[in-house]
């Protein structure tokens, strides 16, 4: 009698794991397996075009594609995006963004990623996994500033006249000028010192947050300090944001999806 109830028992709690398998769980998130040089698009909401220059390709972009090396993606109205990376970094991009992937490498055995993200116009959310003694690059650039970060969470907006806003909303991220490309023959030069940093300040007491001149400059922004850059590439220094009235519709929205993440 007794073995005949443990047979019964075992195969209930059997056909309780099987149902939780199949159906799943709403509020779980999607486990995103993938390959080491990849990005799987997660979310569509609206119409997302593709693009790639080897083969010439233009088409609609759908949940669930892998996108790599050289892909491009251009985003039309009310429309939303999210890229889930191979490190567990997650970016995401509002309407009327355009960008391109210039590298989504990562090495799990080595935990060394170096993911490049080009954008050219719009709005770009980043959650990056941080990667507890992990080595690389994790860079969101436009033409006029790059972001390279560790493990953070921060927003890029790249704007029609060409200039940027970063805000960070968590952890510290590099933001730098785009190296100027040499004039003339290219000439091997001496080793020479590299400076850091540029030291953080705070807005002026008076005349608040001053431009920087135009030249090659690098900054630490932290948590909840944004930065400008100006068409012209100059850079207003980094300064405190007030995240109550940040808090628009695109900022909501994307806190929303980072809860949901791992």
């Amino acid at each position: 009698m007794k073995r005949k109830s443990a047979v019964i028992l075992l195969a209930l709690v059997v056909s309780i794991l099987l149902a939780a398998d199949s159906t799943g769980f709403a509020d779980e998130p999607e486990i995103v397996e993938m390959e080491g040089a990849q990005a799987k698009v997660t979310l569509v909401e609206g119409t997302a075009e593709l693009f790639r220059k080897e083969p010439d390709v233009r088409r609609p972009l759908n949940r669930g594609e892998m996108l790599g090396h050289g892909d491009g993606v251009t985003t039309g109205d009310k429309t939303r995006i999210e890229l889930a990376m191979a490190d567990g970094s997650f970016l995401r991009f509002d309407e009327n963004t355009t960008f391109e992937l210039i590298s989504v490498d990562y090495d799990e055995q080595n935990r060394l990623r170096n993911i490049k993200v080009h954008a050219t116009l719009g709005k770009t959310w980043a959650k990056v996994a941080d990667l507890v003694g992990g080595r690389g690059a994790f860079q969101v650039s436009s033409n006029n500033a790059i972001a390279g970060v560790r493990g953070t969470t921060f927003r890029m907006n790249v704007n029609p006249d060409s200039s940027v806003v970063v805000k960070v909303y968590w952890g510290e991220i590099l933001v730098s000028s785009p190296r100027k490309k040499a004039e003339g023959s290219a000439e091997v030069s001496k080793p020479g010192k590299v400076e850091g940093p540029h030291p953080v300040e705070g807005p002026h007491p008076v005349e608040g947050p001053r431009p920087v001149t135009m030249q090659e400059w690098t900054y630490i922004v932290r948590a909840m300090q944004q930065i400008v850059v100006r068409p012209d590439g100059t850079v207003v220094k980094p300064f405190s944001f007030d995240p109550e009235a940040d808090a628009n519709d695109w900022v909501r929205w994307n806190q929303k999806r980072d809860q949901m993440q791992p």
